[in-house]
């Protein structure tokens, strides 16, 4: 988490006006945050999701891993919340129903891919229905408590692109009959763009249920302040120059400006009284350091766990102007464009490439490294 969270301030301001029409009982929709790698959409779910528990908002943070744990997830999350109120003597029928409507989304989970235990009583009990119809059930339990009791509950979901098809479409689903019944329940989710792509693909209403803020890089002035508003107390400051510099390398890539940023700080703060001025030379002086960071630490990670055609993909790009297209790409490789289309698609469900307006790769200055890996 950065000491300050520089040229975010339109995105916390909608968020915080959606906690507060949450909080006002009035309709909410919910926000869905996307970008590549780097722009900073944990951190900004982190840094919301303290405001909303400071609006005293039940929050509950789940990061979707790969192997899939979505559902299973926010079944906890769920018993957790009746858990916080179960003792209200006079909310206990409302209570068993929404466990019963948990025990029968366990049930419609698929179980070669869920974590539940359930016993084969409870199996026989509970009549198998379809994941959306399930989930949907157990949102229409759960609002009417948390109305009558004055809560409201946010999800905070990172790495959505992970969901299963099916599980994302039946959130969504449950999402939105939970707000035509005007029940205080929302979601702040991010994830890559390829999530917002499957969200409209799978509902048409998507748009009416959530908002998209935009997630883009950041300005210079937003490079400067995220620069120097964190040092100002350990009197070290910038000269313009070197700012303009410093944006110029990380071309506002917030997690590459607070690397940077790192680095100077570790390499010129000294203890006394003296306010040191950060030079364009300073800021160069470092960019071999700066370059190894990114190297061990962001674009080696990117890489070394791709499967060899897809290595070979990324290798074909680096080595042709940006951007090109995919004809471009296999006649590098000396392939038919239908052999590497499979690869492009993983490599842009990954969040690596895009190809919207062109192919290029998500992270500035990640063709260069392999340029440089190559040798």
């Amino acid at each position: 988490m950065p000491v300050y969270l520089a040229g975010r301030q339109s995105q916390i301001d909608t968020a915080t006006q959606v906690f507060e029409r949450l909080c006002g009982d009035f309709p909410a929709p919910s926000i869905a945050f996307s970008g590549y790698r780097g722009v900073g959409k944990t951190v900004l779910l982190n840094y919301l999701q303290r405001i909303a528990e400071d609006m005293d908002i039940y929050c509950y943070h789940m990061e979707i891993k790969k192997e899939g744990n979505f559902i299973a997830r926010l079944v906890d999350s769920c018993k957790n919340f009746l858990a916080e109120i179960s003792s209200v003597e006079k909310m206990k029928s409302s209570i068993g129903r929404a466990l019963d409507a948990i025990k029968m989304l366990e049930v419609s989970f698929s179980p070669e891919k869920n974590s539940f235990s359930l016993s084969a009583q409870d199996r026989a009990l509970y009549t198998r229905t379809d994941l959306s119809q399930s989930l949907e059930v157990l949102f229409e339990a759960i609002g009417p408590i948390t109305r009558k009791k004055g809560r409201r509950i946010c999800f905070f979901i990172d790495e959505f692109q992970y969901a299963d098809p099916e599980e994302l479409d039946a959130f969504i689903g449950a999402l939105h009959r939970a707000s035509q019944l005007s029940y205080p329940i929302m979601a702040v989710i991010a994830g890559t763009p390829e999530m917002v792509r499957v969200m409209y693909d799978k509902k048409t209403y998507v748009e009416r249920l959530f908002l998209f803020p935009d997630l883009a890089m950041l300005g210079c002035d937003d490079v400067a302040n995220a620069l120097i508003v964190p040092v100002r107390n350990d009197k070290l400051v910038y000269s313009d120059d070197a700012v303009a510099f410093i944006f110029e390398q990380t071309k506002g890539y917030p997690y590459f400006v607070q690397q940077y940023g790192q680095i100077i700080y570790d390499r010129f703060r000294i203890s006394d009284d003296r306010v040191i001025t950060v030079t364009c030379e300073m800021a160069r002086e470092i960019l071999p350091e700066y370059y190894n960071v990114l190297d061990d630490n962001f674009y080696k990670v990117r890489f070394e766990y791709r499967g060899e055609s897809e290595k070979e993909f990324l290798y074909a790009m680096a080595e042709l102007p940006a951007p090109c297209t995919i004809a471009d790409v296999a006649n590098r490789l000396h392939k038919n464009v239908k052999s590497v289309a499979p690869t492009l698609s993983k490599l842009k469900a990954k969040g690596i490439v895009d190809n919207d307006e062109g192919l290029i790769f998500t992270a500035p200055g990640f063709g260069d490294y392999l340029l440089r890996r190559r040798g």
